[in-house]
């Protein structure tokens, strides 16, 4: 949690947060997600092109739409620890 100490406590658990190489933190319904796209290399491109087009609030309407699905969704993406990788 020490990454996110400059996030007031009661903001924590209202989304998903980004916390970029130089310690910068992206909240992730407020440009997180386009963020994500353009940190990832493969989606990197993705990421600019959206951010160049000014996206990222569809992106981020987008994934709120997501998260308030997350019932329906469970199934495809079940709650819990994720699978571990082999060694």
């Amino acid at each position: 949690m020490r990454l996110l100490e400059a996030v007031p406590e009661q903001r924590r658990g209202e989304c998903w947060w980004l916390v970029l190489r130089d310690r910068t933190l992206v909240a992730g319904d407020e440009g997180g997600g386009v963020m994500l796209l353009s940190e990832i290399h493969l989606t990197r491109p993705v990421g600019r092109a959206l951010w160049l087009l000014r996206l990222s609030p569809v992106i981020d309407a987008l994934d709120r739409v997501l998260a308030r699905s997350r019932k329906r969704l469970s199934p495809l993406v079940p709650e819990g620890p994720a699978p571990r990788r082999y060694p």
